[in-house]
């Protein structure tokens, strides 16, 4: 395969590999922002609760409320866990990516040098040049 063709499918994949890692950032954030808004309710009814006298059923609920919210928040933090270790895999695939791309970059560009090397080493041939400088006359 040639190196341009490889180059163009690593380029490819690099894109692919940001993108995967752009949606697993924005999984985190959202997880995150969910956790905070729980944290955020949990404290609004504690307040709530700490300023008033409450009768039985209403405090029940309550209760229930915020076993319910630490639960969520549980879950949560358990999920952003796991999305935080998506993000690193990503982010870590990313790099490969980007170091292949890096490196078939290199290739491409040792290949094309090369390449035009050769190339004037044949034009050098086909005028006649001598190995030592010296033009070559065949009189």
């Amino acid at each position: 395969m040639r190196t341009s063709l490889r180059l163009a499918r690593a380029g490819r994949l690099l894109k692919v590999q940001e993108q995967m890692r752009g949606m697993a950032e924005r999984d985190l954030a959202a997880t995150q922002r969910r956790a905070a808004q729980v944290e955020v309710d949990r404290k609004l009814l504690l307040d709530t609760l700490a300023g008033e006298t409450m009768q039985g059923l209403f405090l029940e609920a309550a209760a229930r409320r915020l076993r319910a919210m630490a639960s969520e928040a549980t879950e949560l933090g358990a999920t952003a866990a796991r999305q935080a270790q998506v993000v690193r895999e990503r982010g870590l695939g990313e790099k490969r990516a980007e170091r292949q791309v890096d490196a078939l970059a290199r290739t491409r560009d040792r290949e094309r040098e090369q390449h035009a090397l050769l190339e004037q080493l044949d034009a050098m041939a086909a005028r006649g040049f001598a190995g030592d400088g010296r033009i070559n006359s065949d009189d």
